[in-house]
């Protein structure tokens, strides 16, 4: 069960420029900072330019935190740019099944619906 936040407990993280391995504690304190600060964390990620794999484990983690937390951790927008060529390449993303409109597996539907912005609210 997920709570029922007040505006006052949704908090927003926007990420900008570069999140990778070179700034990764920076960007894993920021996000446990923020879960366990709010509710319902939005993490806006429309404005980086530039991502590795570490971001997308960084925030994997901090989903999966905030989830045990029974707090909400979910994306401001479907994810575009850098951040999706990252995850395509990571295998993250389905992207030839979900264009046929072919459901993922089971244990990949909640990863890709997180991404893509498809999950139930």
């Amino acid at each position: 069960m997920m709570p029922n936040a007040s505006n006052d407990d949704v908090g927003k993280i926007v990420f900008e420029g570069a999140r990778t391995l070179r700034n990764a504690e920076e960007t894993h304190a920021a996000l446990m900072s923020a879960v366990k600060a709010h509710a319902v964390l939005e993490i806006d990620c429309g404005a980086l330019d530039e991502v590795d794999l570490s971001f997308v484990q960084l925030l994997l983690a901090a989903r999966k935190s905030a989830r045990d937390a029974q707090r909400i951790l979910k994306l401001a927008q479907p994810v575009s740019g850098a951040l999706r060529d990252t995850l395509h390449r990571g295998g993250f993303l389905m992207t030839a099944e979900l264009a046929a409109g072919i459901p993922a597996p089971a244990d990949q539907t909640t990863d890709s619906d997180f991404w893509l912005h498809t999950e139930a609210r």
